[in-house]
């Protein structure tokens, strides 16, 4: 009963977050990094809050960012136009993946998630990977990246969610079990994912309109 009450509440919240700070004044032209930007992996794999709008190119160029991955929720576009159009102009490569109920797109787009992680690492891109505040959605994609990929023990993979999560929170200890609940159909689609022709680097795509997605 418990473990049920800590999945259901862990995907209720995962899309939730403390009110955001009002951004701060962007001065003689200079743009600011997200909220929560996070060097992940030394020199390549970044997390972080939604890129304000009025700076999405300017951060995507600086960062010299090849890939990004928005995991906001589907109809949450206030952000994700201006990257959507910046990255088209820039030849980056834009996916939006909505983590977001139902249970099963919230999976699916995990797993899509580590799948473009590690095609964008082949192909030699930096990795932006942001959620809206950079907290709990984009933690999830880089611990199951962790897991999957870099074949990390639970207990390594899982300190991503102590960057800005406690550890022991319901939220984390709902997504965890949940990840770990499916962990071998993560697998197979993220290894399903991979075994297909590499789609363009500079290619965009949304699943919001895809079955799952």
């Amino acid at each position: 009963m418990r473990k049920s009450f800590a999945l259901l509440a862990a995907l209720c919240v995962l899309a939730a977050a403390p009110i955001a700070a009002p951004p701060l004044a962007r001065w003689f032209g200079v743009s600011r990094l997200p909220d929560n930007w996070t060097e992940a992996r030394k020199g390549w794999l970044f997390r972080s809050g939604e890129i304000p709008a009025a700076d999405a190119a300017n951060v995507l160029r600086s960062e010299r960012v090849g890939t990004v991955l928005d995991l906001t929720d589907a109809d949450h576009d206030a952000g994700s136009g201006a990257e959507r159009a910046a990255a088209q102009k820039l030849g980056v490569r834009y996916v939006h993946l909505p983590v977001a109920q139902p249970r099963e797109a919230v999976l699916a787009n995990l797993a899509r998630a580590v799948a473009e992680i590690e095609r964008a690492r082949q192909r030699g891109d930096r990795v932006l990977v942001h959620c809206q505040y950079g907290h709990r959605r984009s933690a999830a994609a880089l611990a199951l990246y962790a897991r999957i990929i870099e074949r990390e023990p639970p207990d390594v993979a899982y300190t991503e969610f102590t960057r800005y999560s406690e550890a022991d929170s319901s939220w984390s200890q709902g997504v965890r079990q949940m990840l770990e609940d499916n962990l071998p159909a993560l697998r197979a689609q993220v290894a399903a994912d991979l075994a297909q022709p590499s789609p363009d680097g500079a290619a965009s795509l949304d699943a919001r309109a895809e079955p799952g997605g």
